[in-house]
């Protein structure tokens, strides 16, 4: 069943026309960890294609600052990070991004990674990681 589009009531088809690309989800990766290779690609390139494949269309920035993370132990990490954002209709997408962001933490040894999808945030641990926060 399709959800009714957030933008209807601004469509004025006479002056514009909108298309509703349905729910946002953002995520970071840590740039240092972006040129790993895993089965002759970088981190990057796979990601890239996968959000490419799978949702028609991504966008990725450099943050200009750092992020801070402090973990159950205290201990502080800082560091820049890639955003990346997708859009797509459905909460069932969201599965298949959450298993690939989670693939991506393990391959890159990351605990855990951000992920915000639509007013929503959360942490995406790989499987059987131990949460730290």
């Amino acid at each position: 069943m399709k959800n009714k589009s957030r933008w209807r009531e601004f469509n004025d088809r006479s002056k514009y026309r909108l298309v509703d690309l349905g729910r946002p989800a953002v995520f970071y990766i840590p740039e240092n960890k972006l040129n790993i290779i895993i089965g002759g690609e970088t981190v990057e390139e796979y990601l890239q294609n996968f959000l490419s494949r799978e949702f028609g269309a991504f966008t990725s920035s450099v943050v200009a600052n750092f992020g801070l993370w402090i973990n159950k132990q205290r201990v502080v990490y800082r560091d820049r990070h890639r955003v990346y954002e997708v859009s797509f209709e459905g909460k069932n997408r969201i599965p298949a991004l959450l298993e690939r962001i989670a693939e991506v933490a393990r391959i890159v040894d990351e605990e855990c990674i951000y992920f915000k999808a639509g007013q929503y945030s959360c942490l995406v641990y790989p499987a059987g990681a131990q949460r730290q926060y």
